[in-house]
């Protein structure tokens, strides 16, 4: 039955995507929710949670369709809530997380080390702070392909 519910989803999000324009198209970021969509469709088997939000997630699309094309901002808001809610229970239960999460925290890492390396030892703030962000990109991002490589992302 998931199954059957995930596939029409997907179709929906398709037609809807082409019905509502290229700016709100933007708003809804299809792909993002169609790559939830999968992963929701994956883990309903063991998660109840997984499965009550692949219902809702339904329900909240066929609002979304009855609507042709008169969307307000609160409803892409209202929308943006329930896919970052979803994806905060991906990343506390099952252990997953987002696009670019290890670049964006070594990179500040990276940089904080770098400005700190920078002020005590070579007295050159802009080589410290460029050594510290070059060393962060480079491990957040080695990190980020092994966790794709794993299949723990979102």
């Amino acid at each position: 039955m998931e199954n059957n519910i995930s596939d029409k989803l997907k179709d929906d999000l398709l037609v809807l995507n082409k019905d509502i324009g290229d700016k709100n198209s933007k708003l809804l970021n299809v792909n993002q929710l169609i790559r939830v969509i999968k992963r929701l469709e994956s883990f309903s088997g063991e998660c109840k949670e997984c499965e009550k939000y692949l219902i809702e997630l339904n329900r909240h699309i066929e609002n979304f369709k009855k609507r042709h094309g008169q969307h307000m901002k609160l409803d892409f808001k209202e929308h943006q809530k329930k896919v970052n809610e979803i994806i905060s229970h991906f990343q506390k239960e099952h252990k997953l997380i987002s696009d670019g999460y290890y670049l964006s925290i070594y990179i500040s890492i990276g940089t904080s080390l770098g400005l700190v390396y920078g002020l005590l030892f070579s007295d050159n703030l802009s080589l410290g702070l460029s050594f510290g962000l070059g060393i962060g990109v480079a491990i957040g991002a080695s990190l980020d392909a092994d966790a794709k490589k794993k299949g723990l992302m979102i």
